[in-house]
């Protein structure tokens, strides 16, 4: 074989490789559109109800972390 044979097999191999690649990334698009209509979207429906929480425990906790978040930053700019 000489290098014209080889040259031309080779670019026949590239366009059967790139063209099944392609093929088969088109027919996923296509296969995911379509389930995409056949199935409705569910909602969550933990978005809509608010949680309950008990205000003392989360206030404490929120000062807690607010605390050891200004004291790390204070610790920070003194050691710079």
């Amino acid at each position: 074989m000489n290098i014209d044979q080889l040259l031309l097999q080779s670019l026949q191999l590239l366009g059967l490789g790139m063209g099944s690649v392609f093929i088969i990334l088109c027919l996923l698009i296509i296969i995911i559109q379509v389930i995409a209509k056949l199935v409705p979207e569910v909602e969550s429906p933990t978005a809509s109800a608010p949680l309950p929480t008990s205000a003392p425990a989360n206030t404490q906790h929120i000062a807690a972390i607010q605390s050891a978040i200004h004291q790390y930053r204070r610790n920070r700019q003194t050691k710079s």
